[in-house]
């Protein structure tokens, strides 16, 4: 699988709540074709209000430890698999795949939200700070070693997903 990471620089609730409104969009969380229902993933957040969520990242930033002006203040990050293992992929895959990340990228605020679409993808908000007041940056090295560690979980669980293999260990050209 492929996984890919934006970062959002402004603290401004209507650009926190424009990426969360995008993850969320209700037309691109359902499989008309297939019949899928939404899959969403919270960790660390309550309730299921877009407007509650942004209220919580936005107190969550505000509880920063270290502020200066190119600080990070979302994550939108994004876990995506092969149009060929479409038809595998189940609903309890894809909330077991999303919640490990969750889990595994760091100890703050994250909402997650599947997109039906050419490729299945899982699209992520995690708060650029933990619940410690810490930065949740982490290194491009510890980047590679969670889409390892993410891809070797899928492997060992869902091994039917061939096709989402990706060689992460290649070297950039």
């Amino acid at each position: 699988m492929i996984v890919k990471a934006i970062s959002h620089k402004s603290d401004k609730r209507s650009a926190m709540k424009k990426l969360i409104d995008y993850c969320f969009a209700p037309e691109k969380m359902v499989d008309h074709s297939s019949g899928r229902e939404a899959v969403m993933l919270k960790r660390h957040i309550r309730g299921y209000e877009t407007q509650h969520w942004v209220d919580a990242f936005k107190r969550n930033d505000d509880n920063r430890t270290f502020t200066h002006k190119n600080r990070v203040v979302l994550r939108h990050e994004i876990v995506s698999f092969s149009p060929e293992d479409n038809h595998k992929i189940t609903k309890e895959m894809l909330q077991d795949i999303g919640s490990w990340y969750l889990k595994n990228r760091s100890q703050s605020l994250g909402v997650g939200a599947v997109h039906f679409e050419q490729s299945i993808h899982i699209h992520f908000v995690i708060a650029g700070v933990g619940l410690d007041g810490k930065s949740t940056r982490i290194t491009r090295k510890e980047f590679k070693d969670l889409k390892i560690r993410l891809q070797e979980y899928q492997k060992e669980r869902y091994p039917e997903l061939s096709h989402s293999i990706v060689n992460h260990s290649k070297k950039k050209i």
